[in-house]
């Protein structure tokens, strides 16, 4: 892969975009775009101006991350999940030259309340979100030179106004506050400079298809949180346990999200990391 291609970054004021833009440096120019903001800005729901910032830009490489991830709002708000998670993502494979490279960030919600860790076949989402992701994975799919990478991470937040889970658990145990760790919640998260990485390594090898990016070994969000403070040398008496069952009113969960990254090491040749190693990067 030539170091002169383009790269386009949506989604550039979400959590994920920084990081994502610094390991794309790595493989050239790279232009920023946000419904208000980036090097160039662009509402990705609108087919017109899909095709003019496309027109304009002419990437090489699309790595797209706009998404509305708040799983609740997704819940009362289907419509704009849809037009967000899924109509974007329709906007760019049907306007992208064939030749280039489409990247789509999913999500481990498309998993079923079932045990896992969970295989890319297993797909089936039990809330908005996660449907609204998956019709995203199709329309990604649709496009000839396309990845999707379904994944969860976390990391210091380099986005103004945007937290992690990492984030959420170092501040508020580092100010004394109380706070709820969930012991029945699963997941294989990897810290996002980690992500990049890997999205990357699979652009230079043209790697397609559908994956599950994240850690070889997953835990609770309460086993997670614990290991980060110890890494950090964080007390944790405020920090007590709870059960993800007793918050009412909310969108359906799966509990374990746990991913079967097999697939992906297969294609990359290289095992993923586990958790306790991306914890280190903290």
């Amino acid at each position: 892969m030539s170091a002169s291609q383009k790269i386009l970054v949506t989604g550039g004021r979400g959590l994920l975009a920084p990081y994502l833009v610094e390991a794309a440096t790595r493989l050239g120019t790279v232009v920023v775009s946000s419904l208000s903001g980036g090097d160039r800005p662009c509402d990705f729901t609108k087919l017109d101006d899909v095709c003019a910032i496309l027109r304009e830009t002419q990437p090489d490489i699309v790595i797209h991350s706009v998404g509305l991830t708040d799983v609740d709002l997704c819940e009362r708000e289907p419509e704009r999940a849809f037009a967000i998670n899924c109509d974007a993502v329709k906007n760019l494979s049907r306007s992208l030259p064939s030749q280039a490279s489409l990247v789509y960030i999913s999500t481990d919600q498309v998993y079923p309340d079932t045990e896992g860790p969970h295989s890319e076949e297993e797909a089936s989402p039990i809330n908005v979100y996660g449907k609204s992701k998956f019709a995203g994975e199709k329309s990604a799919m649709a496009h000839e030179n396309a990845l999707v990478l379904r994944t969860n991470f976390f990391g210091p937040s380099r986005s103004a106004g945007r937290k992690s889970l990492s984030d959420f658990v170092v501040e508020n145990l580092r100010a004394g506050n109380k706070i709820t760790l969930f012991d029945d919640v699963y997941f294989s998260p990897l810290h996002m400079s980690h992500l990049g990485h890997y999205i990357v390594e699979c652009l230079k090898r043209k790697i397609t298809g559908i994956y599950n990016l994240g850690c070889r070994e997953g835990a609770t969000k309460a086993d997670f949180s614990f290991a980060a403070a110890a890494h950090l040398g964080l007390q944790t008496e405020t920090a007590s346990i709870g059960a993800s069952d007793q918050i009412f009113n909310r969108a359906p969960r799966p509990k374990d999200l746990r991913l079967d990254v097999s697939a992906l090491e297969k294609k990359l040749g290289e095992s993923m990391p586990t958790l306790k190693q991306e914890v280190s990067l903290l």
